[in-house]
C-alpha cells in the first residue's frame, strides 16, 4: 500500500485466517504490527492512511469529566470497544473506533454494562418523564434501549433521529415522532432461522 512517513517501514493488506487486516513491517520484521478491519469497512475502503488510522489503534478520545481517567478506543478480539479505567463498552455496529466521539463514548460508559445472558426485558429507569400522551392517556417516557434512546407513550415506541440530542426532547417532539411511527403501522415480524 506504501510506506509510513514516521517509521519507513511498508504497510500491507492482507487476507487471514480471522478476514482482511493491515501490517506494518515486513513478513520477517519482529517487530510487525497487525490491525483487523472494522467488519462493516469493505476491503476496497482501506487506503494508506486508513490503514496507518488502524494501525494506531488504540486512540485515545480524551479525558472523562467525572473521573479525569483517559477514554480510549480499541479494537479487540471481540470487536471494538471503548475502555475508561475498569470500565469497558463494546461499540454499535455503526461505529468504529477511528469515529467514536468522545461524546459518543461517555454515552455508551453512562449506560450500566450488559451483563452476560442478561434479559432483554430488563427494565431501565427513563431518561425523562413527560406529561400524559392524549393518545394512550399514559406518561411519555424516554428511555435508552438497546438501540439507543427512543421515546414510548406505552403503545408506540419511536426512536430519537440520529443526531438529537437526548437534552433537547421535548413533549412536542415526543408526541411527533409517536405519530410518524404509528402512522407507518406495525413493524413487520422476523420470521425464525
Amino acid at each position: 500500500m506504501g510506506q509510513c512517513p514516521q517509521t519507513g517501514k511498508p504497510v500491507y493488506l492482507k487476507t487471514g485466517r480471522f478476514g482482511p487486516y493491515v501490517q506494518l513491517g515486513a513478513a520477517d520484521d519482529k517487530e510487525k504490527k497487525n490491525a483487523s478491519l472494522p467488519k462493516d469497512m469493505a476491503v476496497e475502503e482501506v487506503d494508506l492512511e486508513t490503514a496507518l488510522k488502524l494501525l494506531a489503534l488504540p486512540r485515545t478520545l480524551g479525558a472523562h469529566p467525572e473521573n479525569g481517567q483517559p477514554v480510549v478506543a480499541h479494537s479487540g478480539r471481540y470487536g471494538p470497544f471503548i475502555k475508561c479505567g475498569d470500565e469497558t463498552r463494546s461499540l454499535p455496529d455503526d461505529v468504529t473506533p477511528l469515529d467514536v466521539s468522545l461524546e459518543q463514548a461517555l454515552l455508551l460508559l453512562a449506560q450500566p454494562k450488559a451483563g452476560r445472558g442478561r434479559r432483554a426485558g430488563a427494565t431501565k429507569e427513563p431518561l425523562k418523564v413527560f406529561d400524559a400522551s392524549p393518545v394512550t392517556s399514559q406518561p411519555v417516557k424516554l428511555l435508552d434501549g438497546r438501540y439507543g434512546p427512543y421515546v414510548t407513550d406505552g403503545q408506540t415506541n419511536a426512536s430519537l433521529p440520529k443526531g438529537v440530542a437526548v437534552e433537547s426532547v421535548t413533549l412536542e417532539s415526543a408526541l411527533q415522532l409517536l405519530a410518524e411511527r404509528a402512522a407507518k403501522g406495525p413493524a413487520p415480524k422476523r420470521g425464525r432461522r
